[in-house]
């Protein structure tokens, strides 16, 4: 009897021993993959990112960019007074002085480099000040790997009543993106108010639309980010 009670004990031990160092290993291998994309963005990169967010946009002209990709002048009206929280990285951030030429109403949180695991501290501070719209998008997955936990405590903490917008992530070559962009998709399909955004469906194929490093949008591609957020959120609050 003493005999098996050890071997049950070595057994638990060698079954907590594997889960740990299970555990670490996780930890290092999304430690590893957040800092080589946040890398990637060199110091010219994050300058013109810098400079695109801050850019003073011709405001008709950017309407009419609307208007080009498919959004009708209902729609463009509505948005003029539509209250919107979004959370993003650099992607969003390029794209963030045209989203606000339709959507005044929006605050945008967005950071170079920026990992999903950084969305939680950020709805907090936005609901403790009171200033978290019911209308939320959220552009994050490109700068590495999140979990089924990360993406569910996320929309627990926004709860059921906001309609959340989630952007798939594009990034060519870069190992995280497809579970990325599954995890979004699954869980839209648990959720009835996460919607999804597919720029990963939408990019794909125009590598055209980006700078050199296939990631950011460039000129050309940049409407099509931003339009594409507008679409599906006024068109799904429409509904």
């Amino acid at each position: 009897m003493k005999k098996n009670k050890l071997r049950l004990r070595d057994w638990l031990l060698s079954i907590a021993l594997g889960l740990a160092i299970a555990g670490v290993a996780g930890f290092f291998y999304v430690k590893h993959y957040q800092s080589e994309q946040a890398i990637a963005v060199n110091q010219s990169t994050r300058q013109r990112i810098q400079k695109d967010s801050k850019a003073k946009v011709k405001k008709e002209k950017v309407l009419n960019q609307y208007r080009l990709y498919g959004l009708t002048d209902s729609e463009i009206n509505a948005a003029k007074t539509l209250p919107v929280s979004a959370i993003g990285d650099s992607i969003m951030l390029g794209s963030s002085a045209y989203l606000k030429v339709l959507f005044p109403e929006m605050s945008i949180d967005a950071e170079v480099g920026r990992q999903v695991q950084a969305a939680p501290a950020i709805i907090s501070q936005l609901k403790s000040s009171g200033k978290l719209a019911n209308t939320v998008v959220i552009s994050l997955g490109t700068n590495g790997p999140m979990t089924e936990a990360d993406i569910n405590g996320i929309l627990d903490q926004l709860g059921t009543e906001r309609q959340v917008f989630w952007v798939t992530a594009y990034a060519p070559g870069k190992a995280w993106i497809d579970p990325v962009n599954k995890l979004i998709h699954a869980a839209a399909k648990t959720h009835a108010n996460l919607h999804v955004v597919d720029w990963y469906y939408l990019a794909g194929g125009n590598d055209d639309w980006f700078a050199d490093d296939g990631v950011h949008p460039n000129d050309a591609g940049r409407p099509h980010y931003y339009t594409l957020i507008a679409k599906d959120v006024m068109q799904t609050l429409k509904k």
